[in-house]
């Protein structure tokens, strides 16, 4: 099966948009400010997605475990 960009993509914005959610509640909890939960949370994501997409097209190239 193909891996393309646009799979890798949406992929990495599935899984930052729960991982959004999960950082937030948990810098609020440490905080008590919306505010700066947010601003962290979006910095946070920001630099996760980018490096998840990295790394997905990183594996794309290696065989191993692939059928």
């Amino acid at each position: 099966m193909a891996s393309t960009y646009q799979r890798s993509l949406i992929k990495g914005i599935v899984w930052e948009g729960i991982s959004f959610i999960i950082t937030t509640l948990a810098i609020y909890i440490f905080y008590g400010d919306i505010i700066t939960s947010l601003k962290f949370s979006v910095i946070l994501t920001l630099i996760k997605m980018i490096f998840f997409f990295v790394h997905e097209r990183a594996w794309k190239g290696v065989r191993w475990g692939k059928y």
